[in-house]
């Protein structure tokens, strides 16, 4: 009886710890996202796509919310920041492109912009350790 109960119990564990791969799609047949999928929360890598097929912005899920960094994309699939997050909020560094060039860099406490620098030698004063 106890290994009977033993074995539904490892069933029904495993069963809820498994990690799914999906894809969701537009309308139109373009992938809109995909990632994994754990225990009907988002976690770990995920891709978001525009309608034109194009990416529109990755990056890491915890938990079923932002963390880490993410990658963001204009329509034409051009990098436009590239920012840390923490618990679904902003924070760390944001770092902003214009043209496929850095134009400035921003950092961010809790979802709360704490500073922004425009030029790369403040920034690297300011950051050592980068």
């Amino acid at each position: 009886m106890k290994q009977i109960q033993l074995l539904i119990l490892v069933i029904l564990l495993t069963s809820f710890t498994e990690k799914e791969y999906v894809k969701l799609y537009f309308e139109n047949g373009k992938m809109k996202a995909e990632g994994w999928i754990l225990n009907d929360e988002k976690t770990d890598y995920w891709f978001y796509y525009y309608e034109n097929g194009n990416k529109k912005e990755e990056g890491h899920y915890l938990d079923n919310k932002k963390t880490k960094w993410w990658v963001y994309y204009d329509k034409k699939g051009t990098i436009v920041k590239k920012c840390e997050h923490k618990n679904n909020k902003l924070n760390g560094l944001t770092i902003v492109y214009s043209k496929g060039k850095i134009s400035k860099a921003e950092k961010y406490t809790n979802g709360k912009k704490v500073k922004t620098w425009t030029d790369l030698n403040e920034f690297k004063k300011d950051n050592i350790d980068f």
